[in-house]
């Protein structure tokens, strides 16, 4: 079966009085939140790929904090491997992009919006890692 390997961004802002976790919805289907990924190019970084992804998705910049884990699914009949990175947000560089829309959510209120098991459990390790960490 074919793997294919992709990168992803969970990037949280901390300058606010309790941290924010950036959301972005789906292109499929915009009524699904998820974090900004996608596709590893040529001779990129899957690092590289996080970031690029997020400033591409949610017109975000952010700056690594390190390996946030992986997660495997099968769609359409293909495997992914999406590995995903924590960061921390430098700046807003403009909107999401076209037909997506972009939301910084509390810890619950991204526990509440991501649909797959998974994913929370991502967001639960990652959260732990955080600085400024109050759950």
């Amino acid at each position: 079966m074919l793997l294919i390997r992709q990168s992803g961004a969970i990037v949280v802002r901390l300058d606010q009085d309790e941290p924010r976790v950036l959301l972005v919805t789906a292109k499929r289907d915009p009524d699904r939140w998820i974090f900004p990924k996608g596709h590893v190019e040529k001779n990129e970084t899957a690092e590289a790929a996080a970031l690029r992804e997020a400033r591409e998705e949610a017109g975000v910049i952010g700056k690594c904090v390190g390996p946030a884990g992986a997660l495997e699914y099968r769609f359409l009949g293909a495997g992914f491997r999406v590995e995903y990175f924590l960061a921390v947000l430098k700046r807003e560089v403009g909107p999401p992009e076209k037909g997506r829309s972009r939301a910084w959510c509390s810890f619950d209120e991204a526990l509440e919006r991501l649909r797959f098991k998974n994913t929370r459990k991502l967001l639960r390790k990652a959260w732990k890692r955080l600085p400024h960490d109050k759950n």
